[in-house]
């Protein structure tokens, strides 16, 4: 396997690669989802209008409650790092709602405005950019907090998540010690599936390479993990 596309795998969230210059796959790993069956959309989409999954953030507040009764009236750097939490967390929820808002209508536009369906399209992709953004703000915030540490089980996916923010979506044009330029496409956020499709561009290669992560997955993991330690206030 190519090295640079190796590295990129080891770091990030990928579930599967194709070289085009061979015109085969060369790496596969949906972990528990069933995929190429059933994407992680197909499981989780809007039923009767109402969304699915997300945690109900009310059921949080009392232990936000208790974590800021334990420092009474005083302010600290410990203080406001909680509250940049709590701030980060809602907007990760609530860009990954909006993802899910904007492709649902996307998707039902398909056979009607083509105009609406781009620029929903394009709604989808800022939502998640977003939230990758706020996802990794969150990472940072819970290792500066010190409620998780290199012996945590999913240590090695909020890692994969920060690296995912990084080399696919903030750095893409010129990734830190990677001799790659990465694509995202915003029409594969269309798609009736949970993958983006990323073209992997190599020197004087165009789309040498295509990867797909799971943007949702990758949510659902995070959003698991951040309220699991949430519920520990």
């Amino acid at each position: 396997m190519d090295s640079e596309i190796k590295k990129l795998i080891d770091l990030t969230t990928i579930i599967k690669v194709e070289d085009n210059r061979k015109g085969k796959v060369i790496y596969e790993n949906y972990g528990s989802n069933t995929y190429p069956n059933t994407s992680r959309y197909q499981r989780n989409h809007f039923v009767n209008g109402d969304q699915e999954d997300q945690i109900d953030l009310n059921i949080l507040n009392p232990n936000w409650n208790d974590k800021w009764n334990s420092f009474g009236n005083n302010w600290n750097e410990e203080r406001q790092n909680y509250r940049f939490l709590y701030d980060s967390f809602k907007l990760f929820y609530f860009s990954f709602e909006q993802l899910r808002v904007n492709k649902m209508a996307c998707i039902n536009e398909a056979s009607g405005n083509k105009s609406r369906m781009l620029r929903l399209n394009e709604l989808t992709e800022v939502s998640l950019y977003g939230m990758y953004h706020h996802g990794k703000k969150c990472i940072d915030l819970i290792k500066t907090l010190r409620l998780i540490d290199s012996k945590h089980p999913e240590w090695n996916f909020v890692s994969r998540f920060s690296e995912t923010r990084n080399k696919l979506i903030e750095h893409n044009y010129n990734p830190y010690d990677l001799k790659l330029q990465i694509d995202p496409s915003i029409w594969s956020l269309a798609a009736t599936d949970s993958c983006l499709e990323i073209h992997i561009h190599k020197t004087n290669i165009e789309r040498a390479f295509d990867a797909y992560v799971d943007y949702y997955e990758d949510y659902y993991q995070l959003e698991k993990i951040i309220a699991d330690i949430i519920r520990t206030f």
